[in-house]
């Protein structure tokens, strides 16, 4: 039991002392609250700190649930019914999270996606690559701040 737990000291030790020394590139920190809004057609890259928002995240719910529906009514809904509950709070957090974005996006004046808003207050438009838009943004503020 003893050489065991020796043991398994020893390669936590090892493993932390090798990760002190690798030099492990770590992105920079975000330096705006970014709230992006999209949809799940778009692909978005360096999106570490952002809060995403799928604003067509309530019709591909919709679409998720419907489909292969039967066209009996009550079996539809039975069958609704059952996939909504093995859905569980994945499905409310999906829901929440594309109700949000809708209205955060009509409160912006967001009008087409991709969009990145900084601090509630500039929009970048059209940017997949969420860090070259907090490049593009740090760039457009560097000395109004």
């Amino acid at each position: 039991m003893h050489s065991l737990k020796r043991a398994s000291t020893a390669l936590c030790t090892a493993l932390c002392c090798s990760a002190a020394v690798a030099q492990v590139p770590v992105p920079p920190p975000l330096t705006a609250h970014v709230e992006v809004f999209t949809n799940s057609s778009i692909l978005l890259t360096g999106t570490e700190g952002a809060r995403i928002y799928y604003v067509d995240g309530l019709e591909q719910l919709e679409n998720e649930l419907s489909q292969g529906l039967p066209e009996d009514p009550q079996r539809a809904a039975q069958i609704a019914r059952n996939r909504l509950r093995m859905m569980g709070p994945a499905l409310q957090k999906r829901a929440m999270n594309a109700g949000e974005g809708i209205t955060r996006a009509s409160y912006y004046g967001v009008n087409r996606v991709p969009a990145i808003v900084f601090d509630g207050k500039a929009i970048v438009y059209g940017v997949t690559d969420i860090r070259k838009a907090v490049a593009l943004y740090e760039q457009s503020t560097r000395g109004k701040r």
